[in-house]
């Protein structure tokens, strides 16, 4: 739901952005080529954008992405119960979700079967026209009045046309939307439509296209040594009939535009830095929607180059165990990321063993890693697994080296996040207790889907009440099995967290 969302909010934006720089900038030039250009990117560029995800160097490094994850799970949204028994602000919120999603569904389902008939209706035409051959041109002579219109290399033609005044200057505006290959364009705003129908600005670039079409074949045919007052009189008198949106029409529309643009005088090259206007909206665009920080994707396979670099968490050094032997900070930091087997950080209660051994020395932290057999031999094996354990607050499973936080597979609920999200909501009940005693505040749940996919080691990792916390744990409890996570292939046991938030009305 999220993706469809962010999918929605960028494309629109996008297109949005791109589509107020050709208004401002660019729409009264008269470079109608690079216009044409310009507004194709804008559409394809802004339909693709939400899709690309590109990684930007940051302060990356195998010991910081170990600090930035210490302590933590994989902590799902809140889900808040109200004091009639289930969240009813949740159920509504996904009712309206999916009903957002079925409604796109249904429009790029409608919009579809609308591009299939329109292309159904041509070829239904063509066939039953009569079909000659010109120049490399396929002119299509049909029994119905209207003007004429052209679809790829077909020139559709009726048999009266001849009989209107200026046919020859129609018949040259519609070949030069064929030889320019103005229907190349439209295909692929037929095709775009279909995922960006729900779009406003979509529908204002499409237009803005077919004028910019009609501009370049009035030119066209112009350069040919027509007189600008006799082809403003063809416009203006030309007779419509039927036309098929997705084919190029001899348009009358958009006559008081043309009939302008016309007798515009050509803009001077100067302009065309306005179009660096463009590059850099797309430019900006990029950073702000496809741009990611590598540290924000740390895996446990993730290698670097770098030594390992670590700190505490109240910037005092923590005792640093190599195979089992002391070490110091600078030993660690020449480590190979690649020779090491597993890292484990531990602090508080998850280090007492550590503390009653080393004392002091262990009372900032510890961080105990282990080499691969060999490893100092070795500059060829990867990172096989990072395991952080009980950094800051207690952790389900964090007793367990084998319990990952973050895993190449990660675990589904059968139906995904938001069918999770839906099981809790309609089974937790507010104990009665708590409310009539006022008692309300987020429970949070810690859990461990096994490798088997059974969700156990059911914990409080922040409680609020007695009553609060057994109806968390109880509900967390009766999940089914999700389908489990997967490292290298293999199942794995992967911690999750997830609050409830008790709410009285």
């Amino acid at each position: 739901m999220n993706s469809f969302i962010n999918y929605i909010l960028e494309s629109g934006l996008s297109l949005g952005a791109l589509a107020l720089i050709y208004y401002v900038f660019l729409r009264n030039e008269t470079f109608f080529k690079a216009n044409r250009l310009f507004l194709l990117f804008a559409v394809v560029f802004s339909s693709l954008l939400p899709l690309l995800r590109f990684k930007v160097l940051g302060s990356s490094g195998a010991g910081n992405a170990l600090l930035a994850s210490a302590g933590t799970t994989n902590l799902l949204e809140t889900i808040t119960v109200s004091s009639s028994g289930f969240s009813n602000s949740l159920v509504n919120w996904i009712s309206t979700s999916q009903l957002f999603v079925y409604a796109y569904v249904l429009g790029a389902t409608v919009v579809s079967l609308i591009v299939l008939v329109r292309l159904a209706q041509l070829a239904f035409v063509i066939k039953n026209g009569q079909l000659v051959t010109k120049s490399g041109i396929n002119y299509v002579y049909i029994d119905e009045n209207s003007s004429p219109y052209s679809f790829l290399n077909y020139l559709f033609v009726s048999r009266n046309l001849e009989n209107q005044p200026g046919w020859e200057k129609m018949l040259a505006h519609e070949s030069e939307h064929i030889r320019q290959g103005h229907t190349v364009d439209i295909l692929i705003l037929e095709l775009i439509s279909i995922f960006q129908w729900f779009n406003p600005f979509f529908w204002l670039l499409r237009r803005v296209i077919k004028e910019n079409h009609e501009y370049m074949a009035d030119r066209a045919v112009l350069n040919q040594g027509v007189a600008v007052n006799h082809y403003k009189a063809i416009l203006v008198t030309q007779f419509i009939g039927n036309q098929f949106s997705i084919a190029n029409n001899f348009n009358s529309s958009l006559i008081k535009s043309r009939l302008k643009m016309m007798t515009k005088i050509k803009s001077s090259n100067q302009a065309k830095w306005r179009y660096l206007l463009g590059v850099l909206m797309a430019c900006a665009l990029v950073l702000v929607f496809a741009c990611e920080n590598k540290d924000e994707n740390f895996s446990e396979n993730q290698t670097t180059e770098q030594g390992i670099q670590l700190k505490s968490a109240n910037g005092e050094q923590p005792l640093i165990l190599i195979d089992g032997e002391m070490a110091d900070r600078d030993a660690m930091d020449k480590l190979d990321p690649q020779n090491i087997l597993s890292v484990s950080v531990l602090k508080d209660a998850s280090a007492e063993l550590y503390v009653e051994k080393y004392g002091e020395l262990a009372k900032n932290g510890v961080i105990d890693i282990t080499l691969k057999s060999g490893a100092l031999d070795s500059k060829n094996t990867a990172v096989n697994e990072v395991v952080v354990v009980g950094y800051g607050g207690h952790i389900a499973g964090a007793e367990d080296p084998n319990v990952f936080n973050i895993v190449e597979e990660m675990p589904e609920f059968p139906g995904g996040e938001l069918e999770m999200r839906k099981f809790i909501a309609q089974h937790v009940k507010y104990p009665v207790i708590a409310q009539d005693n006022g008692i309300q505040g987020k429970v949070y749940v810690t859990f461990v889907v096994e490798k088997d996919g059974s969700v156990g080691r059911i914990k409080i990792a922040r409680g609020v009440d007695p009553s609060l916390d057994a109806e968390a744990m109880r509900v967390v409890n009766e999940m089914p099995n999700w389908t489990p996570g997967k490292q290298r292939g293999v199942n794995v046991a992967v911690a999750y967290t997830v609050p409830i938030d008790f709410v009285l009305q």
